[in-house]
């Protein structure tokens, strides 16, 4: 099973120097992944697709404080 969600970012709050969010900009759109059924170890790891394609992952505490850097909205 897995979880998934398309967003949209609408604003930058400020700019991120972390790998895949300093490039993103107003109108870009990615895919956040998380499979329930990978395994588990101390972090959680979710995968992000853009253009259809894994281009990178962030265990979810990371992603969090990656993305308080954006306005993004949920388009799927």
């Amino acid at each position: 099973m897995e979880l998934k969600g398309k967003f949209k970012v609408v604003n930058v709050i400020k700019k991120s120097s972390a790998v895949f969010f300093k490039e993103l900009k107003v109108g870009d759109e990615f895919e956040l992944r998380y499979n329930l059924n990978g395994g588990y170890g101390q972090t959680a790891d979710i995968d992000i697709y853009q253009g259809g394609k894994e281009v990178h992952w962030n265990d979810a505490s990371r992603l969090r404080r990656n993305l308080k850097n954006f306005e993004v909205e949920q388009i799927a």
